[in-house]
């Protein structure tokens, strides 16, 4: 090996961990929208900053970071979740201001891509924290019915969806804080459970 091997590989390993900030990128933006999806108050241009930022740019910016760590599976969440934020914004900015047209039935068929997209992560995590996966298994949940609200028309669905949602984002911040808090303390202060598969 190297110098400048051993020289990058110290430099890789001295990174901060970023996948709490993505958690909580994550996290924080699908409460935002699921206290809007419930009816608290409008999707609106404060939603949509929101998920272009934090949802957005933030977990982009960590999935580089993860790559850098070689963590394939944070790259694939993060950056695959960063670009649903970026997208969802684009895509309701976008019909908002008439610049294309967007049916109901197109953005139900957008949501369930994402839950199968997420239904993968769901599996390769089964070796990860277990909260991490539980996490997974509500995102598929939600994308499922919020995608199956938007195909059928359901107001009950896209509700369901709202109060699922909120659960969800609330469980990434507090995977997000357990890791934050556990690497802070060096030790296991929350508990994120042990993997479903060893």
């Amino acid at each position: 090996m190297s110098d400048s091997n051993v020289v990058t590989e110290a430099k890789v390993d001295l990174l901060a961990d970023p996948i709490p900030l993505g958690l909580l990128g994550y996290g924080m933006t699908t409460v935002l929208l699921s206290l809007a999806n419930v009816g608290l108050f409008p999707v609106d241009g404060m939603v949509f900053t929101m998920a272009i930022f934090f949802g957005g740019i933030a977990q982009a910016i960590v999935a580089v970071l993860l790559f850098m760590k070689g963590n394939s599976f944070g790259v694939t969440a993060f950056a695959g979740y960063a670009f649903l934020w970026l997208s969802f914004a684009f895509l309701n900015i976008g019909a908002g201001n008439g610049w294309w047209h967007v049916t109901s039935g197109a953005v139900g068929a957008y949501l369930l891509v994402w839950a199968l997209f997420t239904l993968g992560l769901v599996i390769a995590s089964v070796v990860a924290p277990r909260v991490l996966t539980v996490i997974l298994v509500l995102t598929v949940i939600l994308l499922g019915s919020l995608g199956a609200g938007a195909l059928t028309g359901s107001a009950g669905l896209n509700l369901f969806g709202g109060y699922e949602g909120i659960l969800t984002g609330a469980l990434a911040i507090y995977l997000a804080f357990a890791f934050l808090i556990n690497e802070m303390f060096g030790k296991d202060v929350l508990p994120v459970g042990k993997p479903f598969r060893a």
